[in-house]
């Protein structure tokens, strides 16, 4: 049976052949499908051989896409709860979105000044202020800390 492209499904011949390693096997192609697809990354090279039918070892291929698709839906869910656990409760003010929090920091204040303007800022200290930045805008809220809570 002669080979054919797993992608075009093009005829290959002896020495048009070109392997391409797609989900942890290697895969014929043609010339015109492997500079096209010499790029890609091996899981998505793997998910596009799985779907064509045409796999050399469709089972091994079979077994890294299921692995796979497990990976992208638990971080998916990795996703999801790190989104619960950021938000806020408040809307954006700009546009109505939900607003994330992106922790603490100290803002460093002081002048720019032509003179000494690294010891202006060193004398002038930080303000500690908490981050709130909105899911679909991204426009940033700072909110001034407490004392008791910056020390935190």
């Amino acid at each position: 049976m002669e080979k054919q492209c797993v992608f075009c499904k093009k005829p290959l011949g002896r020495w048009e052949k070109r392997l391409l390693y797609c989900g942890n096997v290697n895969q014929s192609v043609c010339k015109e499908c492997f500079d096209k697809y010499s790029g890609r990354s091996n899981v998505e090279l793997g998910f596009l051989a799985y779907e064509t039918g045409r796999a050399e070892s469709a089972d091994q291929l079979k077994e890294f896409v299921e692995r796979m698709q497990k990976v992208r839906e638990e971080n998916e869910e990795k996703k999801k709860e790190e989104r619960q656990k950021r938000l806020t409760g408040k809307k954006c003010l700009r546009c109505g979105g939900e607003m994330l929090n992106h922790g603490s920091m100290k803002l460093k204040l002081g002048e720019e000044t032509f003179f000494f303007s690294d010891l202006n800022r060193l004398a002038s200290g930080s303000m500690a202020v908490n981050v709130l930045r909105c899911e679909s805008c991204h426009k940033a809220e700072f909110y001034i800390l407490d004392e008791d809570s910056a020390e935190e």
